[in-house]
């Protein structure tokens, strides 16, 4: 067995102060009780246990925190748009809400556990309410951009055989006018002020839906979403996590790269249909912090700049494209009174931009990296020393080094691929495999 997973790899250049063994990393930030067993876990401490629900074992517990006055009193969630509307959820509403969806994917739409729905909605807050209600059911969400063409979504229907769709008016037509060549599609949910025939309205129903559910209990390594990511040939592949690798994956990173406590207030900028969107949800509620969205149906400097002046927001994450146009403004003009951590992903970041930033804003931006088949692999985690090429500390519980083609490890200042070992213990927070759509498996066994 080769050490370095194929696939997962990335073109770096390691130095002394590269990528190491997690052993290396800065002390976290203290770790409330409520996370400590989680984090445990994370670290590889402790074992993963038989059963796992985020949705049961972590939202719920801090709801429970809530109502004794164990958390402070700062929104789960709270969304916001250039309308002046805002959307506050505390953990306590979170789970009431998450609670009514979770009946609705029952009963109106018919969903059982191991059903798939694909989920292409803009940044509304039905979108962070159906996640968490996917949870409670066992449903498997398909989180998908919503600049999806119609073959797009035709593709990703057919190969997932999707039971159910949930999207706005925007896609509705699309869906529409392939649903006759999706035979498993059996109802569609639309987030929407108006009705349209065939599809169920998801707010409707929301508003009268029981908020008296009982959470299924889920094995760890049970599928929990599908991401459809591009490969080096052919079509978008499936990449399937379990239970834990995302609800426990990101425990001990959003303590070390995004340095969140109960006390933050957590942006990430990005589309819902990206990972990053799934990292913000678990990294921030599995620490407690609040998870803050703005709607931004156009992404333009101005309105990022204006939203850190007047919103406390302590944290941000953007790709560093975004950071570009950021620092292209007169950021002196600004005063972000809460900020204290920035985060950037995605891509590579340019050390100009960088600079740029932290010359106007006083701020560092720290880099992650990862992949729709892992969690967090390396970063610069807070408190370290940031040093331009550097792609930081690896992220527990992986053992990350940089190998040749032939998987051997390469000694500092050579270039190679980043790589995982997984022998003799495969890390929990690796997808579960890959999937392939029925016409592509023909008489042989998938096995990802």
């Amino acid at each position: 067995m080769r050490l370095w997973l194929r696939g997962l790899v990335y073109q770096a250049r390691r130095s002394s102060w590269g990528v190491f063994r997690i052993h290396t990393q800065p002390p976290p930030p203290p770790i409330p009780e409520v996370v400590a067993t989680w984090e445990a876990i994370s670290l590889g401490k402790r074992p993963v246990p038989e059963y796992f629900n985020f949705a049961h074992d972590v939202l719920d517990v801090w709801s429970q925190l809530e109502k004794t006055g164990h958390r402070p009193p700062n929104p789960a969630f709270w969304w916001v748009n250039g309308s002046g509307t805002e959307v506050k959820w505390t953990f306590e509403e979170l789970g009431k809400q998450s609670r009514k969806a979770a009946n609705i994917l029952e009963g109106a739409c018919g969903l059982k556990p191991g059903d798939r729905l694909m989920l292409v909605l803009p940044r509304l807050p039905e979108w962070w309410l159906t996640i968490v209600a996917c949870m409670r059911t066992g449903v498997v969400m398909i989180p998908g951009i919503s600049q999806l063409t119609q073959k797009d979504l035709k593709y990703r229907l057919q190969a997932a055989r999707v039971k159910s769709i949930i999207t706005s008016d925007a896609l509705a037509p699309h869906v529409d006018a392939i649903s006759a060549d999706c035979p498993s599609l059996q109802s569609r949910l639309l987030v929407s002020d108006t009705s349209r025939p065939g599809w169920i309205n998801f707010r409707e129903l929301l508003r009268v839906a029981s908020p008296e559910h009982n959470c299924l209990r889920t094995r760890s390594g049970d599928s929990m979403a599908i991401y459809f990511t591009s490969g080096t040939t052919g079509t978008p592949k499936m990449v399937e996590h379990s239970q834990c690798s995302y609800g426990l994956g990101f425990v001990a990173s959003g303590r070390r790269l995004m340095a969140l406590t109960e006390s933050d207030i957590f942006w990430n900028t990005t589309d819902t249909g990206w990972v990053k969107a799934a990292w913000t949800l678990f990294s921030a509620w599995a620490n407690g912090a609040c998870v803050f969205v703005h709607e931004l149906p156009q992404v333009d400097a101005q309105t990022i700049l204006n939203t850190l002046c007047r919103f406390p927001i302590t944290t941000i994450c953007c790709v560093p494209t975004l950071f570009r146009l950021l620092v292209q403004e007169d950021l002196t003009r600004y005063k972000f009174q809460c900020l204290r951590h920035c985060l950037a992903g995605g891509e590579a970041l340019n050390s100009d931009v960088r600079d740029k930033w932290k010359n106007q804003t006083g701020l560092e931006i720290h880099e992650g990296y990862g992949q729709s088949e892992t969690v967090l692999i390396c970063g610069n985690f807070r408190g370290s020393t940031i040093k331009s090429g550097s792609m930081g500390k690896a992220s527990p519980p992986y053992d990350v080094q940089i190998v040749d083609e032939e998987g051997n490890v390469l000694p500092p200042g050579k270039e190679g691929n980043i790589a995982i070992r997984i022998k003799p213990t495969r890390p929990f927070c690796l997808f579960n495999c890959y999937l392939l759509p029925d016409w592509a498996c023909g008489s042989r066994e998938c096995t990802g």
